[in-house]
């Protein structure tokens, strides 16, 4: 359900969140379900200025009984640095949120059990969203940090490999609370079957990236006329893949091609690089595409 807009984002409440507030409310836990979700609220709405900090645009904000979601426009195409920043942008939020309840607390004795209750809820929104599992806070900073040495294919399989060992460490403490106590804690498998599922969607989409990359670039050199370019110098003997993996979102590339005493042997673009792809492969030299 839609229910109006802040700063021009559109703001969502899903239908199973009206279900459990519904559920919340009758147990007499209006009050604190409230509070849980306002602060999911705040910190979802930190991705979000972030994001408009950097000139992404933000459609909306979704509300979801055990969480929330930002969906930014353009978000797979944003820089390592920039995906740092907004990815962050939460957590920090949540940790000076619980910094400024804790003053609150010794400022405010009379309070202290709702602000306390406030406070631990931020802290916990922050260090779950911390763990280096996709799609959390975490992980997309984990494999944003390693995109700046790896492709990008690369770092998404690395963290999506610590999203799966999250998930099955999450699995053993389950387990070992139901032998040892006797209880489940449905919210560790939760979280351990949403980790490994989304750590497995991450992997099948990170291929299509580069394209939508290059197709995003297309598009701005042609709506603009003119774009930022970085060049590489690279010898016709190096293999394809080796430049590829050099190449990043931000910048459209142009690669000057040696010979092995360093002449010009010719140049290629960031577009005629991808479109030989099919017909010479990823281990073909780069002279061979001239």
């Amino acid at each position: 359900m839609r229910v109006g807009k802040v700063n021009g984002i559109q703001l969502i409440l899903n239908n199973w969140f009206l279900v459990l507030m519904c559920l919340f409310t009758v147990a007499g836990m209006a009050g604190k379900a409230l509070a849980v979700f306002s602060a999911i609220l705040l910190h979802e709405l930190a991705h979000a200025a972030a994001a408009l900090a950097l000139g992404f645009a933000v459609r909306e904000v979704e509300l979801l009984p055990f969480g929330g979601v930002a969906r930014i426009e353009r978000l797979g195409e944003a820089g390592s640095s920039s995906e740092i920043i907004i990815a962050a942008a939460g957590p920090i939020t949540s940790l000076v949120l619980a910094a400024f309840l804790h003053i609150g607390m010794l400022n405010f004795p009379d309070w202290s059990a709702e602000l306390g209750f406030y406070k631990q809820i931020n802290l916990m929104l922050a260090v779950f969203n911390l763990m280096p599992g996709l799609p959390l806070d975490g992980g997309r900073i984990l494999r944003a940090w390693l995109s700046k040495y790896r492709d990008y294919t690369e770092a998404t399989l690395i963290t999506a490999n610590v999203s799966k060992v999250i998930a099955f460490s999450l699995s053993g403490i389950v387990i070992y609370d139901y032998v040892t106590t006797e209880t489940v804690n449905l919210t560790f498998i939760f979280a351990a079957v949403f980790l490994y599922v989304a750590a497995k969607t991450e992997v099948k989409i990170a291929g299509f990236r580069q394209m939508r990359v290059l197709s995003q670039k297309k598009a701005i050199l042609t709506a603009k006329g003119v774009m930022q370019t970085r060049h590489l110098t690279a010898l016709e003997v190096t293999p394809v893949r080796d430049i590829i993996d050099l190449i990043g979102p931000e910048e459209y590339y142009v690669i000057l091609v040696v010979d092995e005493r360093f002449r010009v042997f010719g140049t290629i673009t960031e577009t005629e690089l991808w479109e030989s792809l099919p017909s010479h492969g990823l281990y073909a030299r780069i002279g061979k595409l001239l």
